[in-house]
């Protein structure tokens, strides 16, 4: 750090503050001049994800300016640090260990505010081989820079990914209602409250949710606790008796990076860096153990799912859940989706009556912010439209988001309403 001198120093205050200013007078005009040459590129590198390419170049010429005034600031912080310590006989030995926790703690705010940015996770972005923590924080962010009337969101795990396209949802409907999609792979109940916490939602937001009996009633929890579990967390897990279904290295691994991010960030820093081959090898290697005749992995797989003292649980959290989104004003439409016909034959058929009774009492209960609809409405799944157990290949995917956009258009709920109240006075249709 001493090798930055103060003109230096100076230079960089002079360069922020005139980049601030520049913005601050002209940022409407350099954002069209840039969103104009590289119209073309935004949209393909998008893939379709940005709503107003003007708007985005304005968030990231913000987020540049902020990255900067930080990173200067941090530095400023730290060479004054330094610049003390050398004036300090005693503490010349210790100097260097003193400056090297300095800098690791420095270090890590500036990952902090860089870690709200699309800029910092853009260098994470891989379309083919998808980082799912880095396009939620990028995703999360351009929910917040949504010009349309409204704001539809798409939570869940692979399930709703898989059955809802958010592409062409925005192809047919955007200029009404936008759509982004916030799922993360693996979620179960406990992982959607914490996420939720995390969006930036608003009231007349309509809040989407494809659920089948795997969400229930699947087994494996923790993976998404521990990229958004904090401290709030834990009176959650106590009071809804889900202590013992987390495994503590992941409630660990997520109160260890609220206080670090770089250790947050992990895992999308050990991709980019390693390659997404390397780092999910586990995966890689559960995939390839899978039955490749989806009959034989039903037969398999089928009776793993089970209601038990882990049901209660899911419900207690996806309850606490659905109440939170009607506080905060958003209207919830949850679909009662479908399994691979092999995997329905062979459950208990007990599960979906009981999932079923489950979601109906979430609806009566919710004074008409909460809408359930069967997903048969759309059409009943047989085995070609499945890609796999649990997931939609890609016609059928587009089927049944088209199908969703007419449920929407037919029940108003693409309107510009802009609250349950608003919605009632519509008489939303649910399935039945």
């Amino acid at each position: 750090m001493r090798f930055f001198p103060k003109r230096l120093e100076v230079a960089a205050i002079v360069l922020v503050a005139v980049s601030w200013v520049s913005v601050a007078v002209a940022d409407s005009v350099i954002s069209r001049m840039v969103a104009l040459r590289f119209h073309g590129f935004l949209a393909r590198a998008s893939g379709g994800k940005i709503e107003d390419s003007v708007r985005f170049i304005q968030g990231r010429l913000r987020e540049l300016l902020i990255l900067m005034t930080v990173a200067l600031a941090l530095w400023m912080v730290g060479t004054r640090i330094d610049r003390m310590l050398r004036r300090r006989d005693g503490w010349q030995r210790a100097r260097g260990l003193v400056m090297g926790l300095v800098v690791f703690i420095l270090f890590n705010v500036f990952i902090a505010f860089s870690g709200t940015t699309v800029l910092f996770w853009s260098a994470f972005f891989n379309k083919a081989q998808v980082d799912n923590f880095a396009q939620y924080q990028i995703k999360r962010v351009l929910l917040t820079e949504v010009g349309a009337p409204r704001r539809a969101i798409l939570i869940g795990n692979s399930q709703t990914n898989r059955s809802i396209n958010e592409v062409l949802m925005n192809e047919r409907i955007g200029k009404r209602l936008w759509t982004t999609e916030l799922t993360q792979p693996g979620a179960h109940s406990f992982d959607l409250l914490t996420l939720a916490r995390d969006m930036p939602l608003a009231k007349g937001d309509i809040v989407i949710c494809y659920l089948s009996e795997v969400f229930f009633f699947g087994s494996g929890r923790g993976g998404v606790a521990s990229d958004f579990f904090g401290l709030r967390e834990i009176p959650d897990l106590v009071q809804l008796g889900g202590w013992d279904w987390y495994a503590p290295a992941s409630l660990r691994s997520g109160l260890i990076g609220q206080v670090l991010p770089v250790y947050h960030y992990r895992n999308s820093i050990s991709q980019k860096a390693l390659g997404w081959q390397l780092v999910n090898v586990g995966q890689a290697r559960f995939d390839a153990s899978l039955e490749q005749d989806l009959e034989s992995q039903a037969e398999r797989r089928a009776p793993e799912l089970k209601a038990g003292k882990n049901y209660e649980f899911e419900k207690a959290a996806f309850t606490r859940l659905v109440r939170e989104l009607t506080a905060r004003g958003c209207v919830t439409v949850l679909i009662a989706g479908h399994m691979h016909p092999a995997m329905q034959r062979r459950m208990d058929p007990g599960l979906r009556k009981s999932m079923r009774g489950f979601l109906d009492h979430l609806q009566a209960s919710g004074g008409g912010s909460v809408t359930i609809v069967d997903g048969a409405r759309f059409f009943e799944p047989a085995a070609g439209d499945f890609m796999d157990l649990v997931h939609f290949n890609d016609d059928s995917q587009r089927r049944f988001t088209c199908k969703l956009v007419d449920f929407l258009l037919s029940s108003r709920l693409a309107s510009s309403a802009s609250s349950p109240e608003d919605l009632n006075r519509h008489q939303i249709p649910n399935a039945p």
